[in-house]
């Protein structure tokens, strides 16, 4: 005769283990899961990255754009040459006007 709270105590098992597994997958793999946390974890990292070196290279730039307001002639001849406006055997003019001659009242 066959132990039917056996069977039904197994059945349950069964149909809890393959829940689990079921589960595990769908929480691995699905959609929201660890795979796709962790590669958006690993985009996260990466554009912090990006961002640091952005900022330096501004902080770097903002430094040099004040050298060449201020009227520094390397810093100003640097940029000609790295835009293309100085050619290599060409030499970097600058034409400063002349000052105005005080104006005074008789």
């Amino acid at each position: 005769m066959a132990n039917w709270a056996k069977i039904r105590k197994v059945s349950w098992y069964s149909v809890l283990g393959l829940s689990v597994i079921a589960f595990s997958v769908w929480f691995y793999f699905g959609e929201g899961g660890v795979r796709e946390a962790n590669r958006l974890r690993d985009t996260y990292h990466r554009q912090q990255q990006e961002i640091a070196a952005r900022e330096l290279q501004k902080a770097e730039l903002s430094r040099y754009l004040e050298a060449v307001r201020r009227g520094d002639e390397a810093a100003l001849e640097l940029a000609a040459r790295q835009y293309g406006l100085v050619g290599e055997r060409e030499y970097l003019w600058k034409i400063v006007p002349t000052p105005a001659e005080p104006v005074t009242g008789n």
